[in-house]
């Protein structure tokens, strides 16, 4: 039996791809290398422009480049809206199975816009699943790696890098089969129960969430005050059991397992290539929806 919610709300508040350059094969030299674990086909190419020389390597992990669609301005707006208030604290870009590789998590620690759009856009071009972790992070990981992401990163935002629970996330997906794309009544059904719950939200005096698009569903993110500890993740889990019984149905449902203090939610302005795009089941890319009036005023 799921626990019963706890109010949450008091006094208006809540408790405590893109493809490589064409090449002048008319020049081109290829040499082949294998390597022992994966085989790769390397080849070099030499090639003429602007009266220079320039050598590309290109593998076959080149049929993993993807076209780099991504919005800047929205990309940019979410990063203010994580480090909002916090400036000092710095945001993690987190991109899966980059590459085309589950086990390859490319990582980094931003408090630069520039970079972070640079980031963001070499990830595009990797990975159809970018995030950030949404809540306030410690000062110092920005020595973690400053303003650059790797590879294989081994370290990335645990619960213990959180100093403050800024948002409570709510995730809402269409029920379907894991790995698959929604279709666009299922995606449309997600959106509308977002809006059900911001609705829901504001009759009830709570704080004005954002809404977003996640590609496949939609994200809401509860503006907060809370600490980082036992006591508050429990709340939210007690929150989210309680929307899940009031808002899930046989289309979609509210994700109870969100409540953790490092959670991390996609990037809006990113592309969301979970499985394959087909017509009845197209790739799309995650967009701000709705900001609080309040918030979208202190960023102007």
């Amino acid at each position: 039996m799921k626990p019963p919610p706890q109010k949450l709300w008091r006094n208006g508040e809540i408790k405590k791809e893109t493809r490589p350059a064409k090449l002048n094969t008319d020049r081109a030299k290829k040499e082949t290398h294998e390597t022992s674990d994966s085989c790769i086909e390397l080849s070099l190419f030499l090639t003429k422009s602007s009266s220079r020389f320039a050598v590309r390597a290109l593998s076959l992990e080149s049929t993993n480049i993807m076209e780099d669609f991504f919005s800047e301005d929205d990309v940019l707006q979410y990063f203010d809206l994580i480090q909002n208030g916090h400036p000092e604290a710095p945001v993690e870009l987190r991109a899966l199975n980059f590459r085309g590789r589950y086990n390859n998590t490319y990582s980094g620690y931003y408090n630069n816009h520039e970079k972070f759009i640079e980031a963001v856009r070499y990830a595009s071009k990797y990975s159809g699943g970018i995030y950030m972790p949404i809540n306030v992070l410690k000062p110092d990981l920005i020595a973690r790696r400053a303003n650059k992401s790797v590879e294989f990163a081994k370290i990335t935002t645990s619960d213990s890098d959180i100093i403050l629970r800024q948002f409570i996330p709510i995730d809402i997906d269409p029920k379907r089969s894991a790995g698959v794309p929604s279709t666009d009544d299922q995606h449309e059904a997600a959106i509308a129960k977002a809006w059900t719950i911001y609705d829901w939200s504001l009759k009830g005096k709570g704080p004005e969430p954002i809404v977003c698009d996640t590609g496949n569903g939609a994200h809401l993110l509860f503006p907060d005050n809370l600490p980082n500890d036992e006591e508050s993740k429990e709340m939210v889990h007690n929150f989210l059991f309680g929307l899940d019984d009031k808002f899930s149905d046989d289309v979609v449902e509210v994700d109870t397992t969100v409540y953790n203090a490092a959670r991390i939610m996609r990037l809006p302005g990113t592309m969301n290539r979970k499985g394959s795009s087909l017509p009845e089941y197209p790739h799309r890319m995650a967009k701000i929806l709705s900001i609080p009036n309040k918030q979208e005023s202190q960023n102007d």
